[in-house]
């Protein structure tokens, strides 16, 4: 993999401050440096995704803490010294409770659950990456992880990478990974085309930054499910150099 992109980035090196609570809501995905689209650039943006992806739209139901760049599945962030700040208020999220095992005998949300199972899932993916250098590219089915109780994370915090070893080698998962540029991106922007004459249009984007009644430039997609349980199927990123804003946005298919 290129010098220019780090998988599994630290905390540390994505978030500008207040790493408790970009701890609390926020999965490092990936960070690159724009040199991969221009090589007279010298700048490191990074994916993020959110732990509390489940059911509706992250966001959606928060509109008092929207901003002009964090609306219903659209976050957006200060960059700072190369890093990110959230820029809106914590409230714009619904739940960052941590589920112990001492707890698996209460009662729980199931946005409190699959929060926890995508914390889960995204440190198992995180294992396998360290592992093998190259993102989970099998097939797998377990039943158990789709249980309708609290059950299902008790269970997916018990898998480890020898387990994922295990699973079935799949010609369809291998031809996916090998599209992948750099072995992550489904798109990279290096013709700085707009996001509609893109090849991954963000048709089913909800919600699209602009600024002065222009859209931010589209930089890079990338596939949701290969860090998290519960994801969106492709996870977008803009960004405007006048005013150092990144913009995450989710698309759901």
């Amino acid at each position: 993999m290129s010098a220019l992109i780090k998988l599994f980035p630290a905390y540390e090196d994505v978030f500008y401050d207040d790493l408790e609570n970009h701890k609390k809501y926020f999965l490092p995905i990936c960070s690159f440096n724009l040199q991969l689209l221009d090589p007279s650039k010298n700048e490191w943006l990074h994916m993020v995704s959110v732990k509390e992806i489940y059911e509706g739209c992250v966001g959606e139901e928060s509109e008092e803490y929207h901003t002009p760049f964090t609306k219903a599945d659209m976050l957006g962030f200060d960059i700072i010294d190369g890093k990110y700040k959230f820029d809106a208020d914590w409230n714009y999220f619904r739940t960052s409770t941590e589920i112990t095992p001492e707890q698996y005998g209460e009662e729980f949300s199931d946005l409190e659950i699959e929060y926890n199972m995508n914390e889960a899932m995204y440190q198992l993916k995180k294992a396998y990456f360290k592992k093998h250098g190259k993102l989970y590219d099998k097939y797998s089915c377990r039943p158990g992880l789709t249980v309708n109780d609290i059950r299902r994370l008790e269970r997916l915090r018990l898998l480890t990478v020898e387990d994922l070893e295990k699973d079935e080698d799949s010609e369809y998962m291998a031809e996916r990974a090998a599209k992948k540029l750099y072995g992550i991106f489904e798109e990279l922007n290096t013709e700085k085309k707009s996001l509609e004459d893109s090849d991954f249009g963000g048709e089913n984007l909800i919600n699209k930054p602009n600024l002065n009644e222009k859209p931010l430039d589209y930089i890079c997609c990338i596939e949701g499910y290969d860090f998290q349980q519960n994801a969106a199927d492709q996870i977008f990123l803009f960004y405007d150099e006048s005013i150092k804003k990144a913009v995450i946005c989710f698309e759901y298919t």
